[in-house]
């Protein structure tokens, strides 16, 4: 069983799914959204981040969700920066878990 996906194009659509939250609320600054609604898109901007990420990196990709949700429920980042702050470690994971571990497990 292996992934059909090269290395390459996995890392860079886990990243762009980590950053691809962020760029838009930068993109959406200049326009000046009131605080109430810019919050309610950065949240939501981040779950569909945080879910893109998450099904990219299933099951291993736990870990960069653990993450996610303790920053923010600890008040270190927003919903937007903890998608980012999290990245290294969906990356990581799903890359172990997809590019070393299956293919290990499986080749015997």
């Amino acid at each position: 069983m292996k992934l059909n996906l090269h290395r390459r194009t996995y890392v860079i659509l886990c990243v762009l799914a980590c950053v691809t939250p962020l760029a838009l609320v930068f993109a959406r600054l200049p326009f000046g959204v009131s605080s109430s609604a810019a919050f309610a898109d950065d949240t939501l901007l981040a779950a569909v981040g945080n879910l893109v990420a998450s099904v990219l990196t299933y099951p291993a990709g736990v870990v960069g969700t653990i993450a996610f949700y303790v920053l923010i429920y600890l008040g270190i980042a927003t919903p937007t920066e903890a998608v980012l702050c999290a990245a290294p470690l969906y990356i990581g994971a799903g890359y172990f878990q997809w590019y070393v571990l299956i293919p290990k497990h499986f080749s015997k």
